[in-house]
């Protein structure tokens, strides 16, 4: 393969079937978020409601759930103590176009610093059960800390 084969297409060989089809960078999922104050206060007892809402775009009825993550290091969490960094969510199952919503609180305190701070949202397709993952989707929100 040469140096621009790559940026020609040459060399490519289609698949057959639908099967050995790639996915093609479709993802599964819309993720859209919201906080509710759009800011949470530095060196004071706090919280703010992220509402995160993912819409099914993949054509057929998913098995759906979700992951909310705080980094560590931070003073914010899930909970008043900071400790709690990660949340699940199962959503259950989502028809083609459906969409489903839930909320998320995350809590500062005395100790929390100003900054932005990234929130890492993925959402989950299984197969059957929720231990077998088809495909994820991530999305990756700041949040101010003034």
């Amino acid at each position: 393969m040469g140096l621009f084969d790559w940026l020609l297409g040459k060399g490519k060989k289609e698949p057959e079937t639908a099967e050995e089809a790639p996915a093609g960078g479709s993802a599964a999922f819309k993720i859209s978020h919201k906080f509710s104050p759009l800011r949470l206060k530095a060196h004071q007892d706090s919280k703010v409601n992220m509402t995160v809402k993912l819409r099914n775009v993949s054509g057929s009825k998913q098995l759906v759930s979700a992951d909310v993550i705080l980094p560590k290091g931070k003073k914010v969490g899930f909970d008043v103590t900071y400790m709690s960094k990660h949340h699940e969510e199962r959503l259950g199952e989502l028809e083609n176009g459906e969409s489903k919503s839930f909320p998320v609180t995350i809590h500062g305190g005395p100790v929390t610093t100003r900054g932005e701070v990234p929130v890492k949202i993925t959402a989950y397709a299984h197969y059957l059960n929720y231990r077998k993952v088809l495909e994820e989707t991530s999305k990756t929100a700041k949040l101010r800390i003034i």
